[in-house]
């Protein structure tokens, strides 16, 4: 063997030599915490603890009482009136209408003639004043609602559609 032989393999012993120091080093930190890792573990005492116990036996308890629970709704979700509010031509809410509820459609005047049309129990009825209906008499009807009397109490019930101005013509002129 020549000395540049020689001098290449110390230079390799050497840097093995100070790889192996360096890595023990940086290994003896985190030895030192698995030892002491393995220490605590050995310690621990798993089921003893009474106030973890309670913890969970609370916990189940609360998930018992949560899974019994049942959801219902008050309104159907796919019913598209209960999220959007719609209006009519006047600006005026519409709710959703019951059957049962009176609703004056429209008014068509006639000279000195005026007839109401109202729907009332999903049926479509044309009224003049002094007809019956829903228990009361109909003792008015004016230009933008009716007037009924029931039980000795007057009720204006006001159209649904806007007003149009009769004296405009359907070709715009007056």
């Amino acid at each position: 063997m020549n000395k540049r032989q020689k001098t290449i393999w110390v230079i390799i012993l050497l840097l093995t030599f100070l790889s192996v120091v360096l890595a023990g080093v940086k290994l003896y930190p985190v030895a030192d915490k698995w030892y002491e890792a393995v220490e605590r573990a050995e310690n621990l005492r798993i089921g003893t603890d009474e106030e973890l116990e309670n913890i969970i036996n609370f916990l189940e308890n609360r998930l018992k009482k949560r899974l019994q629970y049942k959801f219902t709704m008050e309104k159907d979700p796919m019913l598209l009136t209960s999220v959007i509010y719609l209006t009519d031509a006047g600006g005026r809410r519409i709710s959703n209408r019951r059957t049962a509820q009176m609703e004056v459609k429209h008014i068509i005047t006639n000279g000195k003639n005026r007839y109401a049309g109202i729907q009332y129990r999903g049926q479509n009825l044309t009224l003049v004043e002094g007809d019956s209906i829903a228990g009361g008499e109909i003792t008015s009807i004016k230009s933008d609602g009716i007037i009924l009397l029931k039980d000795n109490q007057k009720k204006y019930i006001q159209i649904l559609t806007p007003i149009i101005d009769e004296s405009i013509t359907t070709s715009g002129k007056k």
